[in-house]
């Protein structure tokens, strides 16, 4: 976690992490509050592209957010199983998790509402379901979708262009320009001892609109990436049936919405199917 989140990698550096609080000793302790902090862009050469470390914050966010249901409980994120975390009630929104029933000393494996099993039926009523029929479902969107051929890879196009509108790289430009310039003014007033707060506040300002928006572009860019995959695995298996495989739904799917009478299946891509 420590590496994933170390902004070293994309040549930032955030100064005065840790704090000297012992003369004698020398011990060091994590900076909270002590001393101000100080982020410097740009400070060294990059290893890692900004935008890829943006999608990873982006996907720790989400990860360790997951609130489900009515009253936004909040769930810890398992990366057990491929349809962990991403099964969900379509009654009250709260997970799916796995786990087995014994019947007649013979083990079988079916996911069930997290609230139901925690509060029970007068909480939610909805349904228990056997593995292989969400396995099922699954796989029946999943050879759907391949069936479609042609026609879906057009439709995957048609969204990537779509996208492709929404980019905020001309905002980010004008932003850079901007920060450029009150960044010069600002160096003018500190070299002449004149009060520079206002302009330091509005550099402030400017910065956290442009991580908005980089972090915006960067999710923008990681839903094309998973249209171009969507599309390619199409074209490498159209017209093909496969079964149920681990890696394949870690890959292209989104989420599963269980309700009483079908399931709802969505796909990386933004596609969605009723199954």
């Amino acid at each position: 976690m420590k590496i994933l989140q170390n902004e070293k990698y994309i040549g930032d550096a955030l100064l005065q992490k840790t704090v000297t609080v012992g003369f004698l000793t020398k011990k060091r302790v994590k900076n909270e509050g002590h001393l101000p902090q100080y982020y410097v862009e740009n400070s060294h050469e990059a290893i890692i592209p900004k935008e890829l470390f943006l999608q990873v914050q982006e996907e720790i966010h989400r990860r360790s957010n997951i609130h489900t249901g009515e009253g936004k409980n909040k769930r810890i994120y398992s990366s057990k199983y491929a349809l962990s975390a991403i099964t969900f009630c379509g009654d009250c929104g709260d997970i799916y998790r796995r786990t087995y029933w014994n019947i007649h000393g013979r083990k079988e494996f079916v996911w069930r509402c997290v609230t139901r099993i925690e509060q029970g039926p007068e909480v939610c009523k909805n349904r228990t379901v056997k593995e292989d029929e969400l396995y099922g479902a699954v796989m029946t969107a999943i050879n759907k979708l391949l069936a479609g051929g042609n026609n879906m890879i057009k439709t995957l196009e048609e969204n990537i262009h779509a996208v492709i509108g929404e980019t905020t790289e001309y905002q980010i430009s004008e932003i850079n320009n901007l920060l450029e310039e009150k960044q010069k003014d600002l160096i003018k007033l500190a070299n002449k001892s004149q009060d520079y707060e206002h302009l330091a506040d509005e550099i402030d300002e400017l910065r956290d609109k442009r991580q908005t928006l980089l972090v915006e572009d960067a999710s923008l860019s990681c839903e094309n990436e998973r249209i171009d995959e969507l599309i390619e695995f199409i074209r490498k298996n159209k017209f093909r049936t496969l079964e149920y495989d681990d890696k394949l739904v870690r890959k292209i799917i989104q989420r599963v919405t269980v309700y009483e009478e079908h399931f709802v299946i969505a796909f990386k891509s933004g596609i969605e199917m009723e199954i």
